[in-house]
């Protein structure tokens, strides 16, 4: 009789909770329920610096949107257009959350074109959020850049409070370009090497504080100055 009354309490508990599931399946399949709605949206970066209220625009959508009408893969390509943005994905819970976690470039230096100052990635990734004025103490590049900057970033921190700005030249090295208005031709390769030199000359010399118009450092066996007229 005990086991008879609990199989038939089991039983009516299934039914309950089947009932239950396929009333919130259907009301959701028709938009209607509290799971057809968002309920609440979380942005999750890795940088404390990035701009959560620019992905919040381009999320587009807020809580109580209907579900029907979220399209998580037009939400997350609009989240990847955001200045900044390197990788970004979009999902849905079972209970109508929203959550978005987007990765940051990591600014390293700064791309000017003259006029405006650009955020630059490592990898090389100018970021459309220009200003007039330069970051202190950051390294300059103009023209075409590689896809890993970490090189010569690393190479030049030594002399950095002296550039001006820095440029590739035929996609091989590097030409430096002083506040003091001398270019330095940098080697293609051993730049660091080429770069301690300099540091170690001015150092002794105060070479980057003369009238100098060109050094040439592309000769690893010499080096070659040509002073101003």
């Amino acid at each position: 009789m005990k086991k008879s009354l609990f199989f038939w309490l089991y039983f009516i508990v299934s039914i309950i909770l089947a009932v239950y599931f396929a009333a919130r399946i259907i009301t959701s399949q028709m938009g209607r329920g509290p799971v057809s709605y968002v309920k609440h949206i979380s942005i999750i970066s890795d940088s404390k610096d990035a701009d959560l209220e620019s992905v919040k625009m381009a999320i587009g959508i807020t809580n109580g949107t209907n579900i029907k009408s979220v399209d998580l893969h037009q939400i997350n390509k609009r989240i990847m257009n955001v200045p900044g943005i390197k990788n970004a994905s979009t999902r849905r819970l079972a209970n109508g959350d929203i959550i978005v976690k987007t990765q940051q470039h990591k600014i390293a230096a700064q791309w000017s074109d003259g006029v405006n100052f650009y955020p630059l990635s490592l990898d090389g990734v100018k970021i459309d959020k220009p200003t007039s004025e330069r970051n202190s103490n950051t390294i300059v590049f103009q023209g075409i850049v590689p896809g890993n900057l970490d090189e010569i970033i690393n190479g030049l921190t030594p002399i950095s409070k002296y550039i001006d700005y820095v440029n590739m030249v035929e996609s091989r090295r590097w030409n430096i370009h002083t506040i003091n208005g001398t270019v330095i031709y940098l080697p293609e390769d051993n730049l660091s090497i080429a770069v301690n030199k300099i540091n170690v000359l001015n150092q002794t010399h105060k070479i980057l504080s003369r009238q100098i118009d060109i050094i040439d450092m592309r000769d690893n066996a010499r080096i070659l100055v040509k002073t101003k007229k």
